[in-house]
């Protein structure tokens, strides 16, 4: 089974997307398809065995449409900026004839002149002469819009009417009538008859505004779907298109794609990275605000490792090249964002069985709106306005747009704030979670040891660090490297240890300037026989109860001190854990550690809850029982969102409905979770959680939107209120409303671009 990801041209609406969807997922061997009308792509994945691309894109053709190898972006881009421009001429041209129509049908009306050779009442063969400039008019205005009826009539051919099929259909319907009226114009002129009495039921002027109004929305719509990407957009324009290289000792400067791993890249100040690396040479502030969301310029220095897009603000850089071309930061974000942009939540998917059938139900209607006006009237012109109006003002766009647009921008809007959310679906399932699983180690903590406490006994602390320095300086227990690093940083010169010896499990032991001494547990040291007292002891139970892990010193059979050793917690912790609370969430933390360690760390974060001594393996069992009910003693099912580093929690986050994994540098791309935090502070899942409220309130308001446009203004087009009220929308109206609703719904959208989270 392979994934693979496609485009798909010539779609124009949900009914569109509806089509390749079912045309494709027939095809034996496919598994799954999902259609993106937002990014004109299909992503799918099948059995190479049971069918190939061949079938697939000939399964796409066969429904009406185009479906090709998947570009880069920024290729599409220039596609797309291509397509709009011709789409811009064709209004243009459009509007300037549309302007001539209207002029020549309701000039009259405002007093504005016409030439008697053309009055619409005029005598003789000047209603004719009217009629046909129309005629002439409204044909080059269908010609420039062409594509309309070519795509729309296609697709009611393959049995997959879309939006351009109602828009043709109306066009063609409004022209038809126009001609039908022309015709009996002439008719009338040759049997001595006045043709003036027919020039007010020509059509000519609908056809040419319905089409250009109906191009003016999609200019409309495809500007404001474009800025849904600006965020995509702007990551990819992070990277510079060229690179400044040594090899073989020569400067050089290429393009940055023919970038190698291993390259010596100079970077100066003002620029931005073309790369991942660590910096061999040199240093400066660096401004990684695009990346992670931090707004502080982060200082660098030889070791450090520098991300592909962020920018230099002073100093010097040269940096070897760990990760170039697709492999990239910024490269593996943008992949994530598109992705996630080409999902679906499920709540789109009532939107989507809707669009399958919503073109044949709103042609159903407008054939059912001709016939009953036309038998209850007897006004054939006033039948024909109607069912046209009908067809016009349907707008299966709006049901197609209302969810992957507010995805879309959700989605920009995380990445701006350091949070990479990789799925339509997470953002459903953090909008439901109310229960919240925080690993310890890495996550609630720093995950790194150091010295917390300093408890001489006899002698003082500088005497303390420096037998601790010695000693420690030769373990390789991570304790123990701690210790010796805070040693090192006190103190200027370490003794030189003779004797060393390490017991597992126990401690170490050594001469240091002459004196036997040792560093171990309590155990190791009454076994060395050195006997700590009450007051030791009793401090060695207070560091136990805090969560710190103690080491006694001793010198010459005499404790000399305890140094404690703590995972410290991370700043923001509590902050995130009462953000969750208010937001009604339970809080649990799960973790391998001892209970009392466990307790110490969780009473910290204000975390109430705690799961202590267990095992990495054993951490999905553990989820799996929060979200049946079993952990909280009932059957109610809860969705989890699951917090951990991603080094041993990989099980938990896939297990868990929404897995948040907290990022280590630039491993934004973890499998095993829905959410990524890019920045080490933990307030962002809470973040997480109230974006997505907002973009799931979002979706909730285009959808009511998108679906009550159509529930109030089909009926409204089909003239029900005309008896009562004599309210009836013309075909121009129609066109403009239609046009609005799909503006509306992409608009609404872009709001979240500027969507600050509560904290």
């Amino acid at each position: 089974m392979v994934t693979q990801k496609y485009s798909v041209g010539g779609m124009s609406c949900a009914a569109c997307q509806a089509a390749v969807e079912k045309a494709v997922s027939s095809l034996e061997g496919v598994e799954s398809v999902t259609v993106s009308l937002m990014t004109n792509s299909m992503t799918l994945s099948y059995d190479e065995a049971r069918t190939d691309e061949e079938k697939i894109f000939k399964a796409v053709e066969n429904a009406g449409y185009s479906a090709g190898e998947w570009v880069r972006r920024d290729r599409a881009e220039e596609q797309e900026d291509l397509k709009y421009r011709a789409m811009v001429k064709r209004f243009i041209i459009s509007l300037v004839l549309a302007l001539i129509m209207m002029y020549i049908t309701m000039g009259h009306m405002i007093g504005l002149p016409l030439p008697a050779f053309m009055d619409p009442h005029g005598p003789g063969y000047a209603p004719l002469v009217y009629a046909l400039v129309q005629a002439v008019i409204a044909a080059a205005v269908a010609v420039i819009n062409i594509h309309y009826f070519t795509d729309g009539f296609r697709a009611a051919f393959n049995r997959n009417p879309n939006m351009n099929t109602l828009v043709a259909t109306g066009a063609a319907a409004s022209y038809i009538y126009g001609i039908y009226i022309t015709v009996r114009m002439i008719l009338a002129i040759s049997r001595g008859e006045h043709a003036g009495d027919y020039s007010g039921q020509l059509y000519f002027e609908s056809v040419s505004m319905i089409l250009t109004l109906i191009s003016l929305g999609k200019i409309l719509e495809t500007r404001a779907k474009r800025h849904t990407s600006d965020a995509v957009r702007k990551l990819m324009e992070l990277a510079p298109k060229t690179a400044e290289v040594i090899r073989d000792g020569v400067t050089l400067t290429i393009p940055s794609e023919q970038l190698v791993k291993g390259d010596l890249v100079i970077v100066r100040s003002g620029a931005s990275f073309p790369c991942d690396g660590i910096m061999v040479n040199g240093e400066g502030s660096c401004d990684e605000s695009f990346i992670t969301g931090e707004s502080v310029p982060v200082t660098k220095s030889a070791g450090d490792e520098m991300i592909c897009g962020t920018i230099l603000l002073s100093g010097y850089c040269e940096m070897q090249a760990t990760k170039v071309g697709e492999d990239t930061t910024v490269a593996k974000i943008t992949q994530l964002m598109e992705d996630a942009a080409s999902s679906k939540a499920p709540v789109q998917k009532l939107a989507d069985r809707i669009s399958g059938i919503f073109v044949p139900i709103v042609c159903g209607i407008a054939a059912l709106t001709f016939i009953i006006w036309l038998i209850a009237s007897g006004d054939l012109h006033r039948a024909v306005g109607f069912g046209i109006s009908v067809l016009v003002i349907s707008c299966p766009c709006a049901l197609g747009l209302a969810t992957p647009t507010a995805v879309m921008c959700g989605v920009g809007r995380g990445a701006g704030m350091g949070i990479l959310i990789k799925s339509a679906d997470a953002i459903d399932l953090l909008h439901k979670a109310s229960v919240a699983v925080f690993d310890k180690t890495g996550t609630v903590t720093e995950g790194k040891m150091s010295v917390s406490d300093l408890y001489p006994v006899e002698c003082t602390e500088e005497e303390l660090l420096s037998v601790a320095g010695s000693l420690e300086g030769m373990s390789e227990h991570p304790i123990g490297k701690a210790i010796a690093e805070y040693a090192n940083e006190k103190l200027s010169g370490i003794t030189e240890v003779s004797d060393f010896t390490q017991t597992f499990g126990g401690g170490v032991s050594g001469t240091v300037g002459g004196t036997v001494c040792l560093a171990g547990n309590e155990k190791f040291l009454r076994e060395s026989g050195v006997e700590p007292d009450q007051a030791v002891i009793e401090m060695l139970n207070g560091f136990s109860r805090q969560g710190k892990t103690s080491v006694l010193f001793s010198r010459n059979g005499k404790v000399a001190g305890i140094i404690s050793i703590a995972d410290t917690i991370k700043s923001s912790s509590p902050e995130a854990v009462r953000r969750l609370r208010e937001n009604g969430f339970e809080v649990v933390m799960l973790t391998g550690d001892s209970e009392s360690t466990a307790k110490a760390i969780a009473a910290q974060a204000g975390i109430e809850r705690v799961i202590s001594g267990v095992r990495p393996e054993e951490k999905a069992s553990y989820v799996e029982k929060l979200m049946t009910g079993e952990y909280f003693g009932d059957t109610e099912r809860r969705y989890v969102v699951m917090v951990g580093d991603g080094v041993n929690d990989a099980p938990a986050l896939a297990m868990s409905d929404c897995g948040m994994a907290v990022a280590r540098g630039t491993d934004i791309a973890i499998e095993s979770a829905g959410v990524v935090l890019v920045r080490n502070d933990l307030t962002d899942a809470a973040r997480a959680v109230s974006l997505s409220h907002a973009v799931m309130r979002n979706i909730a308001q285009n959808l009511g939107w998108a679906f009550g446009y159509n529930l109030v203004c089909i009926p409204i087009a089909a003239g029900v209120l005309f008896p009562a009220f004599g309210i009836a929308l013309t075909p121009m109206i129609a066109a403009a409303a239609m046009s609005l609703s799909s503006v509306c719904v992409v608009t609404n959208a872009l709001r979240l671009k500027f969507y600050k989270p509560k904290y």
